[in-house]
């Protein structure tokens, strides 16, 4: 609703490993090429031939070797010079040299499956797919059980996007090779790209089983598991995984997410951590682990997170978001608007940013802007029932009440459980005099949420100028029993109680009012101060600050975000001490506000 700012789906809509480059869940992190499999001569054997991803070098123990296919043509001397050179041109990273040796190669040995198979390779490192596809043909129709082929023309696939032909191609290999660890995996990575999680599981487990010492493995399984939101199966695997691999960043990262699922804030910022000190420039990382720190109301410590993913990645919205909602919380409006302004700008249709950009406009009584928001919200996502909502509140403090209710009204139709539709669209009613509508909505949000004790206030109101004594009696003892602090609601039902001729019980309840409005009034202009010192604070003028500070502890000494940034305050002036104390003590009057980790 419009009193907070929200982070959306966990925080984490793009799910993409933090490797740079990545697109996507399934892509695989980098893997060396494994080079020293090109010994020997043509005439005997067919070497393996270096995949773009496969070996991963001291994990399949020596290099695989496919025996030359029956009927292969023999080939020259001439050829065979060819084809090693073009190994050796690989081997230095040298493309155009190994696609010419390779040529020739295939031109002085024109039926050898291994020379189209090489020249295939060079194709697809060069970033030349068709050709690599066509090379890849030419291997397979020379040597059906070339099996080496089969995988290279998957990948090539892979890479074109055909991934129905890449999934074909994967398990020819598997029908030919089905031990073969690393097709399993290749296929399961496919298969998650195409959003069949449970084949792609059926894979890594199977690549798991195959290879138990293969950490990668575990990784992709752990992390489909953590898809499928089973999440004890994808803590186990992240574990195995990391037991196998400790500097394994990726693992690191979804254990913490997963963990982040399980409420495990804590343990999931220990992952997160490791994550960040083996991958310190990844911005995904940093944005995990800052909604970890926000989770567990480390205000401070999230907003460096998000920052440093903002400087590694400023065209990641989500950072600009969520950093945006940490600075609402702290306060610092401005700061919050430019935040989720940016966001807006770089993803139009994320609508979290978009919705909690209307909400600041909201705060710094912008209406006009937070129509406009809301309704280019609705624009885009005509469905959502919370910005109907909130285009209502818009309106309604425009005094355009015919526009509000039309969005409220849409917002209750949109999803009739939301309470708050109804208590707005309640009090339009009331202000327009309508009072059996008002009563009629008020009571429908309180039969939604029955404790909400804003509702009952206002419907006791509501009943007292239709006459209903009792009724009003009975909802303002209500709402004043879910929040006694009410200053408003006691100043009503001592109303009540003088027009029911209980003179002491009303001047109770208005002495009441009176001392509660009062506080109020010392919190508001508390809340001034610790704002303004805050901005202060912000700018380096740390001794304004603390004046600020220790004046709106003077005008309410209870007032938890004052002490919390005067802790903040004396630690940036270097007394650790006292600053030490002054975070105790917010955190005693609130025990959401934490101090910055050490």
């Amino acid at each position: 609703m419009a009193a907070s700012g929200s982070f959306g789906p966990l925080g984490v809509k793009r799910k993409s490993p933090p490797k740079g480059g990545a697109t996507s869940e399934f892509d695989r992190p980098k893997r060396e090429i494994a080079a020293n499999g090109v010994k020997g001569s043509m005439k005997s054997k067919l070497p393996f031939i270096p995949f773009l991803f496969l070996l991963l070098v001291g994990s399949l123990g020596p290099p695989l070797v496919a025996q030359k296919p029956a009927g292969a043509a023999p080939t020259n001397a001439l050829a065979e010079q060819h084809y090693q050179q073009g190994m050796l041109a690989l081997q230095k990273g040298d493309l155009r040299a190994a696609i010419r040796e390779f040529r020739l190669a295939v031109r002085y040995a024109p039926k050898l499956p291994t020379a189209h198979n090489s020249l295939g390779y060079a194709y697809l490192q060069n970033g030349q797919v068709d050709a690599a596809v066509t090379e890849f043909r030419k291997a397979i129709a020379l040597g059906p059980t070339f099996t080496e082929a089969y995988l290279n023309m998957a990948r090539a696939l892979e890479r074109r996007n055909d991934l129905d032909g890449a999934i074909q191609f994967y398990q020819q290999v598997l029908r030919q090779r089905p031990d073969w660890a690393d097709a399993h995996l290749a296929l399961g990575i496919v298969l998650g790209h195409r959003g069949n999680l449970l084949g792609a599981r059926s894979e890594f487990a199977a690549a798991v089983k195959l290879m138990p010492g293969w950490a990668e493995a575990h990784y992709r399984l752990g992390m489909t598991y953590w898809l499928l939101e089973e999440y004890g199966p994808a803590v186990s695997q992240l574990r195995s995984a990391l037991d196998l691999k400790p500097d394994y960043a990726d693992a690191h990262y979804y254990l913490g997410l997963v963990y982040d699922r399980q409420g495990q804030f804590e343990k999931a910022i220990t992952e997160f951590q490791a994550a960040v000190q083996l991958e310190p420039n990844a911005a995904e990382i940093h944005n995990g682990l800052g909604l970890a720190y926000h989770r567990q109301n480390y205000l401070v410590d999230a907003a460096a997170e998000f920052r440093r993913a903002i400087e590694l990645d400023p065209n990641n919205v989500e950072p600009h978001n969520n950093l945006g909602v940490v600075l609402l919380t702290e306060g610092d409006g401005d700061g919050a608007l430019r935040e989720f302004q940016t966001a807006v700008q770089l993803d139009p249709k994320y609508y979290s940013a978009r919705n909690n950009l209307g909400q600041v406009y909201l705060q710094k009584a912008m209406w006009a802007e937070a129509v406009a928001t809301y309704q280019a919200l609705i624009e885009l996502d005509p469905g959502n029932a919370e910005a109907h909502y909130n285009l209502g509140v818009s309106f309604k403090q425009k005094d355009e009440f015919a526009p509000a209710k039309i969005a409220l009204e849409k917002a209750i139709r949109l999803d009739p459980d939301l309470p708050e539709p109804h208590y707005t669209l309640g009090v339009i009613f009331w202000q327009e005099g309508k009072l059996e509508e008002a009563a009629a909505e008020l009571r429908q949000a309180i039969h939604t949420n029955p404790d909400y004790a804003r509702a009952r206030y206002i419907l006791g109101s509501v009943l007292r100028q239709k006459g209903d004594l009792e009724g009003a009696l009975q909802e303002l003892q209500a709402s004043l029993g879910l929040d006694p602090d009410d200053g408003g609601a006691h100043q009503a039902l001592g109303t009540v109680l003088k027009q029911r001729g209980d003179t002491a019980g009303a001047a109770a309840e208005f002495q009441k009012a009176i001392a509660l409005n009062k506080a109020k009034a010392d919190v508001q202009a508390a809340t001034l101060a610790t704002n303004t010192g805050a901005k202060q604070l912000r700018e380096g003028n740390v001794r304004g600050a603390l004046e600020q500070f220790r004046a709106a502890l003077k005008l309410a000494p209870n007032h938890a975000p004052a002490h919390y940034q005067l802790g903040l305050a004396l630690r940036a002036q270097g007394d650790s001490a006292q600053a030490s104390l002054e975070f105790e003590k917010a955190r005693q009057l609130d025990p959401r506000l934490r101090p910055p980790r050490d």
